[in-house]
């Protein structure tokens, strides 16, 4: 299936492998969702006229089911048809998110013909009505199975070569109709017996998997459009790219945007103060294009100066690593800056970066701990702690990961 699917793209989408390009997904989108429509269709015909004909209201059910998978494609073409147009004044990112809004439309239709379908069944279980089905019938709907199935993995394998969470979606949509075909089937034998309820019972089955599948969909949707976390991969590689470059001495407060297939990164890079702002400035455009040319999308990298000159600098920052250390809601701590002179006449300036679900009580114990801890090591030296937002990223010291790990 994968190498017919391949083979159909390469014949039918111009440019296919340019797959950031909004235009070009445009066309997977519509590949799959005119395909999705015409197979649809014609399935929807077939089973809505035998369930009329055999009066079956599991088999009445699962042709609702299929025709809202057209829909839904018809949702997906639109959405992909509205995300391929450029940024504007009310839009700058561009309309991308598109996507998933299609992607949810597709879920709240769902929702509502499971409900549907539900009382449907619900009615049929309590004043059952006789049904019958011949074997070349069953044979029939057993044989559109196979064709949703198909039609699924041809879905999937499309919104798998351009990371479409819609197209995942509607695979996940016929998906659900080969697992709700299989249960009318069920019930078109157990009618052929004289088992009338059972033909209700595999309806409101069917409904339920509706629900499921409206679920899992709307759940895809929602997180893209409410801000979904980047990938661990994505952070460490980020971090990877930064520190490959001879002058960055450590990577802290990455932040990773994503509206639809519009990329931004942000950063900040410490390095040392004595560098000239020409050098510094050309290492963080050095820094911006490496990532941006990996990553993808537009970066921007802040540069830190770190001084190191305080000749307890290092010792300081020895034992602030080993207090955070002993505390497993902490991950790391960048951004040290000794302000002053004798140790209690200084400031100790530094962020940290706590486990993302710490929450506003445990945060205000973390950092008094973490004073107090400071304080019993440098007497009269002072501490400013910054917390950093949860929406930033740092890769975890590995010094410090192997002494939490020693401490466990």
């Amino acid at each position: 299936m994968k190498k017919f699917t391949r083979w159909l793209v390469s014949k039918s989408i111009k440019d296919h492998r340019n797959i950031n390009d909004l235009n070009v997904r445009a066309r997977y989108g519509n590949l799959e969702g005119w395909t999705s429509i015409v197979i649809n269709l014609l399935l929807f015909a077939v089973k809505i006229t035998i369930g009329l004909s055999i009066k079956s209201v599991a088999l009445i059910a699962d042709a609702v089911h299929t025709l809202a998978d057209s829909v839904t494609s018809v949702v997906i073409i639109i959405g992909f048809k509205i995300s391929k147009k450029p940024s504007d004044k009310e839009h700058p990112f561009g309309h991308g998110r598109t996507e998933s809004v299609a992607t949810l439309i597709v879920s709240v239709l769902l929702f509502i013909a499971g409900f549907e379908l539900l009382e449907e069944s619900i009615q049929s279980i309590l004043k059952p009505q006789e049904s019958t089905a011949s074997l070349n019938v069953i044979l029939i709907i057993a044989g559109t199975i196979i064709i949703k199935e198909l039609m699924a993995r041809f879905s999937y394998q499309l919104g798998d070569m351009i990371d479409s969470q819609a197209l995942k979606a509607d695979a996940l949509h016929h998906r659900t109709d080969v697992f709700a075909t299989g249960l009318v089937v069920v019930a078109l034998i157990a009618s052929h017996f004289g088992f009338r309820r059972v033909d209700g019972i595999m309806g409101a089955l069917v409904s339920l998997i509706i629900f499921y599948s409206a679920y899992v969909i709307a759940r895809e949707a929602v997180n893209p459009l409410l801000g979904e976390a980047p990938s661990d991969e994505t952070i460490i590689e980020i971090d990877r790219l930064a520190k490959t470059f001879d002058g960055v001495l450590g990577v802290h407060d990455i932040i990773y945007h994503k509206y639809g297939q519009t990329i931004i990164v942000s950063l900040h890079i410490e390095v040392s103060d004595k560098g000239s702002a020409f050098d510094l400035h050309e290492l963080s455009e050095t820094v911006e294009e490496a990532i941006g040319q990996k990553i993808g999308g537009i970066v921007i990298a802040h540069i830190d100066p770190i001084n190191m000159d305080h000749p307890q600098y290092y010792a300081i920052e020895r034992e602030i690593k080993k207090i955070i250390s002993r505390d497993q809601r902490v991950d790391s701590f960048h951004d040290l800056r000794i302000i002053g002179g004798a140790l209690d006449k200084c400031s100790a300036v530094f962020d940290i970066v706590l486990e993302k679900d710490t929450d506003e009580q445990g945060l205000y114990d973390i950092v008094r701990s973490v004073r107090e801890r400071v304080a019993e090591k440098f007497a009269g030296m002072k501490t400013a702690i910054r917390v950093d937002p949860s929406f930033v990223y740092s890769v975890k010291d590995q010094k410090a990961l192997s002494e939490k790990g020693g401490q466990a």
